[in-house]
């Protein structure tokens, strides 16, 4: 009988052990599935805040800084709800939400600056791409006003058509210093071509226009003698152009890879 009472009990206190460590594992489960949901959501966040300062020293628009800051948020918030005590979340959000107060940066009245070395132009271009293919990701997100897309890749992409036409032009200089007179007509070409389809021009792209109508025409000694000034000043009202260019997660839309 003794043995019989020895033996339930182990029996018992197995059983409790088993039932206690499978709980345990659950929990464990619980916690490690949240603290990749909260990494995944400040990866956004992270994310988002990169890109932005990318692009803190170009025009980039008002409506732009307004869409990414609050994408921002909203992904700090959902740490909150997720992590109540995380102070660096909890710092942020004021810090954002300050922000978005004032979202306008003196340098969105400015012209765009076109770097003389063409690797930085290059960059400048990924970058300014980069920024637009983000903003388009967004138009599902009721975590933006999604009326301020159409708007902001419009000003994006007139920076990137900008940006673009300055490298050919600055390409086509290259070609002619080389004496590669043909690749540098094409590149010529291709810059007043882009020029034409822009129906508002600010002051640079209007002067590089008229600029390239002689280079094109001109021989590759005078080509060659042509000076070609990107960054000429503009007025602020005569900045304006156009530029057109038409996936989010679970939290903001249907569900993607981080």
């Amino acid at each position: 009988m003794d043995t019989v009472m020895t033996m339930l009990l182990i029996f018992i206190v197995l059983a409790a052990c088993i039932g206690g460590l499978a709980v345990i594992q659950k929990r464990e489960k619980e916690k490690e599935a949240l603290r990749q949901q909260i990494a995944k959501f400040k990866y956004r966040a992270n994310q988002a805040s990169t890109i932005l300062s990318n692009v803190e020293m170009l025009p980039v628009g008002t409506e732009t800084r307004q869409i990414v800051l609050q994408y921002i948020l909203g992904y700090l918030n959902a740490i909150q709800k997720l992590s109540p005590h995380d102070l660096s979340a909890n710092n942020n959000i004021q810090s954002v939400k300050k922000a978005l107060e004032k979202p306008q940066s003196p340098v969105d009245s400015q012209s765009l600056v076109i770097p003389n070395n063409p690797q930085e132009l290059k960059l400048q271009i990924n970058r300014l791409t980069n920024l637009a293919k983000f903003i388009s990701k967004l138009k599902t997100s009721p975590a933006v006003t999604s009326t301020l897309i159409p708007i902001s890749i419009q000003k994006i992409m007139s920076l990137v058509s900008e940006s673009k036409i300055c490298a050919y032009i600055q390409q086509g200089k290259n070609a002619l210093s080389e004496h590669k007179y043909v690749p540098a007509q094409r590149l010529f070409t291709l810059s007043q071509d882009m020029l034409d389809k822009i129906p508002n021009k600010n002051a640079r792209l209007t002067q590089l226009q008229a600029d390239l109508q002689e280079l094109i025409k001109s021989t590759p000694a005078d080509a060659l003698n042509t000076a070609l000034d990107f960054n000429e000043e503009a007025t602020p009202e005569e900045s304006e152009q156009s530029g057109t260019e038409d996936s989010t997660d679970e939290l903001f839309g249907p569900k993607k890879k981080w």
